[in-house]
């Protein structure tokens, strides 16, 4: 294996780590996983989490220590929208009747940043 595929192998592991790590934070925080790494198409929905009426749709990233830069983990217009087109057609095959929530999440080495969650009302930009 070459070096840039053991990096992206170990980036990889490393994102799923966390995944699982917000997983448990947020259980630990009363919601229940609806999903985790749900593939829709081409994208892939990192988690879905739900408590009472609320659905969490959470987007997790992942970074070796010190590899922030400013505005950390803001989304770009293109993957707003690809995350926006994957849920709309999870949400196709699975109707949720609450409310619906965005949040991302960045990891920096193992420290997490829960950043407010964002209401996605029908899914407008």
């Amino acid at each position: 294996m070459s070096g840039s595929a053991t990096r992206g192998h170990r980036a990889r592991a490393f994102g799923a780590r966390c995944e699982r790590l917000t997983l448990w934070l947020l259980w630990l925080r009363g919601f229940d996983l609806v999903a985790w790494r749900q593939k829709v198409g081409k994208a892939e929905l990192d988690l879905l989490m739900a408590r009472g009426g609320e659905l969490r749709v959470l987007e997790v990233k992942a970074r070796a220590g010190g590899a922030w830069v400013g505005g950390d983990t803001a989304l770009t217009l293109e993957q707003r929208l690809r995350l926006q087109r994957a849920l709309r057609s999870w949400l196709g095959r699975t109707p949720w009747p609450g409310d619906i929530r965005f949040q991302r999440v960045s990891w920096a080495g193992w420290r997490c940043r829960f950043h407010p969650p964002e209401r996605w009302d029908g899914m407008n930009l």
